[in-house]
């Protein structure tokens, strides 16, 4: 196992967490001390004293006892950040080829996640957080969250198509419908702005290529009401109460 991930598979809580970390992550005294406190029969878990240092357990499963005193880990606080994803930078919390995923870009100390996807070859906005609930809301289909996207084609594209590309079409590779939306042809005639409120998986790329138009380049350029601003690729930024505020209003919830 390499270095990245050894401390991929750290941050997770499958195989549980040392006791001493547990005791320690629950402001109980250090890991060294925590040792000590096992070592004196001072620690129970599930009714029982812990008997070895190297014990691990499962937070919200196996109950740990100090000194008559329940533990628990302290709420984790919630973040928000918005991520210019460059390309080539794959969308998931951990890839099987180990290739670089944005989790390597955005570095903090709680257990993000993205909100939704953007494919290894687009770049713009992307959304992570720890916030479960507010991430389920924005990607159900019931929101309707616009995301806009810039598409630069291989060709011009003409401008009667636009009706066929907004009216609500069927996606020539799966004859599965979507949804109409809205687009505006740019003056060069090679780029598209297109926004939609689905999130059906390559969607924009296979609304063009249902028109017989490839997709050079694709830049999520909004996503409900969020703009990338004046980040550069690979940056990233924690939003504001303001902006998180907003988006539980887009999404139906206060």
């Amino acid at each position: 196992m390499n270095s990245k991930e050894s401390m991929k598979k750290d941050m997770t809580t499958e195989e549980g967490i040392r006791i001493n970390k547990y005791l320690a992550l629950c402001g109980i005294a250090s890991r060294r001390e925590s040792d000590r406190l096992v070592e004196a029969g001072e620690v129970m878990i599930n009714g029982r004293i812990a008997r070895t240092q190297g014990v691990k357990v499962h937070p919200g499963k196996d109950e740990v006892v100090v000194k008559g005193r329940i533990l628990a880990l302290p709420e984790e606080k919630k973040v928000y950040i918005l991520l210019n994803k460059p390309r080539n930078i794959i969308t998931t919390n951990r890839d099987e080829k180990d290739r670089e995923t944005v989790l390597d870009i955005v570095s903090v100390p709680q257990r993000i996640f993205p909100v939704g996807r953007l494919d290894r070859k687009s770049t713009g906005l992307l959304l992570l957080t720890n916030d479960g609930d507010l991430a389920h809301r924005l990607m159900h289909p019931s929101s309707l969250v616009e995301k806009e996207y810039l598409a630069q084609l291989e060709k011009p594209f003409l401008e009667k198509e636009l009706k066929n590309l907004t009216g609500g079409m069927r996606l020539k590779d799966t004859g599965e419908k979507v949804s109409s939306c809205k687009a505006k042809l740019l003056s060069d005639g090679m780029q598209v702005l297109v926004t939609i409120h689905e999130g059906k998986n390559h969607q924009v790329r296979r609304m063009f290529w249902s028109l017989g138009y490839d997709v050079k380049k694709l830049d999520r350029v909004s996503y409900a009401g969020l703009k990338v601003g004046r980040l550069r690729r690979g940056e990233w930024r924690f939003l504001n109460k303001k902006e998180v505020k907003e988006l539980y209003q887009k999404c139906g919830s206060s």
